[in-house]
């Protein structure tokens, strides 16, 4: 039997949080490692993070984080 459970993550928090610890270049799989999470997932949050205008993808799996 498979269990599911599902987060909501703030994307600003998360983007504040990244930018406090120096993180400045992010991939997916990089963020999957720091939250726990699925690369896919990590993808998608890093995708919203684009719409918002906190990161600037580089190239196909590398993001920028954008400094205020």
């Amino acid at each position: 039997m498979r269990s599911q459970i599902h987060v909501s993550i703030d994307v600003y928090e998360l983007y504040f949080r990244l930018i406090e610890s120096s993180i400045l270049f992010v991939s997916a799989e990089d963020l999957a490692r720091i939250l726990a999470i699925s690369n896919r997932s990590a993808g998608r949050i890093l995708s919203k993070m684009c719409e918002l205008g906190l990161a600037v993808k580089l190239s196909k799996n590398t993001y920028r984080l954008v400094k205020f």
